[in-house]
């Protein structure tokens, strides 16, 4: 799915000084979106005043604003690369009744207008008032966070000073939705037209996992915009499983999977097979010479029950890893939200490595590279010809790296910060 059509973005989440619990919730967008290694867009803030400037005055500008007047009259340049901003201001009473604000907020809806390339607004509603701003972003769908105190300002938790995690759970989930449709709906149709919906395939063993496949399917059929792929129920009845897999795997619509790691998964040579195949990197695009590849995300669901005992198998690489807790409020939730977010990760890597400035005979990569990917890909196999990898992020730590350039003597591995200097 990665392809000219995606966008680079970087993201701004902006919210009034007084607001009690605006940190807290542009620290949980930052850590969701930059999930480590320096994976992801850019998250920056707008909440004190620029510097230089008196109390109460505007923070720095957006890289698309123009200010007139003022110590910081310039527009602020963007990342090399970036060629979209996603703009998510947490509006609570502050914002609404602070003129300056409002002013502002107006003028950021007004700027965009007109560009290509304009920015993409996602206002949270706070409290009531929220829907009380500027006409130009009070017509926008709003992200409006359960957990917040109705008909009341939001305040943080009495004990932590934080935000309550049900409240971030939400914003997170609503947030990363709103993000997956703008950035892929277009795509999708313009890959696929009238194509069905994406879907994630959930691999489990059918004798100790399926409970959480069939809550897991239940709540994707039920809570969210994605279809479940569950091979009880999807492969016809006579039909040639292998088959069906390999077309179900390789269709474009299947945009990441679920794994059910229970006692028995490794065991199964077909749940094994769907994972090999489905975690094979696809090279999606040669241009000058150098090779870009894509994988696919997974997310293992650890189901294992205490002290049963079992064996690894490589083909999970280092796919993450989320523990299976039935009692656990909002688990189906957690998981595919983080898988959502993860796809949209991977399109925007795919995108980012085909912007870098790399050099005929590279290979950029859209993943965090381990052994039994990197396996797969010929030109790293290839023991007569030097290669330069290219991989998202800020660079893996030296002890991975020193177990990569062991296995792979003739290759040298850059992240993209890297390269972006």
């Amino acid at each position: 799915m990665a392809d000219s059509r995606v966008q680079i973005p970087e993201v701004y989440v902006l919210w009034h000084p007084a607001c009690t619990i605006g940190a807290s919730l542009a620290t949980a967008i930052y850590k969701w979106l930059r999930p480590g290694y320096g994976l992801g867009p850019e998250v920056m803030y707008r909440s004190s005043p620029a510097p230089g400037a008196p109390a109460g005055h505007l923070p720095l500008p957006l890289p698309f604003e123009r200010r007139a007047h003022g110590p910081t009259g310039s527009v602020m340049p963007s990342r090399r690369l970036v060629d979209s901003q996603v703009v998510i201001p947490l509006i609570d009473a502050h914002m609404v009744a602070d003129p300056r604000w409002r002013y502002w907020l107006a003028e950021l809806a007004d700027a965009g207008k007109g560009s290509s390339r304009k920015p993409f607004f996602v206002p949270v509603a706070l409290d009531p008032t929220a829907y009380n701003i500027p006409p130009e972003l009070a017509q926008l769908n709003f992200l409006r966070p359960t957990g917040l105190p109705a008909g009341a300002p939001a305040q943080p938790d009495e004990a932590t000073g934080d935000v309550s995690s049900q409240t971030e759970r939400s914003l997170l989930k609503q947030l990363t939705e709103a993000l997956y449709a703008h950035f892929m709906a277009d795509l999708d149709q313009a890959s696929e037209p009238g194509a069905t919906k994406i879907s994630v395939f959930l691999s489990h063993a059918k004798t100790d996992g399926t409970t959480p496949a069939r809550g897991l399917r239940d709540y994707i059929y039920s809570q969210t915009q994605l279809a479940a792929f569950y091979d009880e129920n999807d492969i016809a009845f006579g039909a040639l499983f292998a088959k069906t897999l390999d077309d179900k795997l390789e269709s474009s619509r299947t945009a990441a999977m679920i794994v059910v790691r229970s006692a028995a998964y490794f065991e199964r040579p077909w749940c094994r097979r769907e994972l090999a195949m489905f975690r094979r990197p696809r090279k999606w695009l040669e241009l000058n010479g150098v090779e870009h590849w894509r994988l696919h995300p997974v997310m293992v669901v650890d189901a294992l029950q205490p002290g049963i005992r079992t064996r690894n198998i490589p083909e999970l690489g280092n796919a993450p890893m989320m523990r299976w807790d039935e009692g656990a409020d909002g688990m189906d939730e957690q998981i595919v939200t983080s898988l959502l977010r993860d796809a949209l990760l991977a399109n925007y890597h795919a995108a980012l490595g085909r912007a870098l400035p790399a050099g005929p005979g590279s290979v950029v990569l859209n993943w965090l590279p381990d052994v039994v990917t990197l396996l797969q890909i010929p030109a790293l196999r290839n023991l007569e010809k030097e290669v330069q990898v290219y991989y998202p992020g800020r660079g893996l730590s030296g002890l991975e790296l020193s177990l990569l350039e062991n296995l792979f003597p003739l290759a040298t591995f850059d992240s993209f910060d890297d390269v972006q200097g």
